[in-house]
């Protein structure tokens, strides 16, 4: 059963006017980010991994994650305090619809992890090969990193935690129950082709292999109005694929 919590979502104010329902908040929610990864993935991770003082691995650990996910964590704090004009915590985790999973959340958890998988495998074995495509992302050429840099394991967990939740917390947080209001039922597919435009500067390679994942993810937070459920489903589909490939297990 989810949990019960004495706020409601719809007794809660929301101050961002007509703008906030409009296709020119929507541009510019997205587009702040995109443009924050796109100097940081374009620009920060080569200038860094050309000193030669890290591998690119930790270059865009640190770039991504200080220069567009630790922001973007801040953003979705401080729009939603603003919003609610309030600093109640609870006030808060009720407008990003954070609640436990319920029974049928875990079904469509387990279910949205599997398809996710069998998909992006589809993709990487046979689509990628066919078109001249690789599934490594360009910022990721030393795996197995248990081979050759097994400290950086170490230090993943502290940009891993700025990747769910800075995110999970502004794009299904605070986007998604916007989107809601003015897009209806086809929220799940313009948020999914916006969240993949975000991944663009990261390479269309991995755009292209974790596309289906981006359209899944998000009609399952609109089935199940749980933002908990995108930040399980990404945090479990995410470690699994860095880590196989840290270990070499996937090469």
């Amino acid at each position: 059963m989810a949990m019960s919590i004495s706020v409601k979502e719809t007794d809660l104010p929301w101050h961002g006017g007509r703008m906030a329902r409009s296709w020119a908040w929507l541009v510019l929610a997205f587009g702040f980010p995109t443009l924050l990864n796109l100097i940081a993935a374009r620009v920060f991770i080569p200038w860094i991994a050309s000193m030669d003082r890290m591998p690119i691995e930790a270059a865009y650990f640190l770039s991504v994650g200080s220069l567009v996910l630790a922001p973007m964590l801040a953003l979705a704090w401080f729009l939603t305090r603003k919003e609610l004009e309030s600093n109640s915590w609870r006030s808060m985790m009720v407008r990003w619809r954070i609640q436990r999973p319920s029974g049928r959340d875990w079904l469509w958890i387990v279910s949205g992890f599997v398809v996710m998988c069998l998909a992006s495998w589809i993709i990487a074995a046979f689509v990628l090969p066919a078109i001249g495509m690789t599934a490594n992302p360009f910022f990721f050429q030393n795996m197995p990193l248990v081979d050759s840099y097994p400290w950086l394991i170490a230090c993943w967990p502290a940009f891993f935690f700025f990747n769910i939740f800075g995110e999970e917390l502004y794009w299904r947080g605070y986007i998604f129950p916007r989107q809601q209001e003015f897009q209806g039922n086809w929220t799940f597919l313009v948020h999914g082709t916006f969240w993949a435009i975000w991944h663009l500067p990261m390479g269309l390679d991995l755009v292209i292999a974790a596309l289906p994942g981006f359209y899944i993810l998000s009609a399952i937070v609109q089935i199940c109005k749980n933002t908990s459920v995108a930040i399980v489903i990404h945090t479990i589909f995410g470690a699994f694929g860095f880590l196989t490939l840290a270990f070499g297990l996937i090469r």
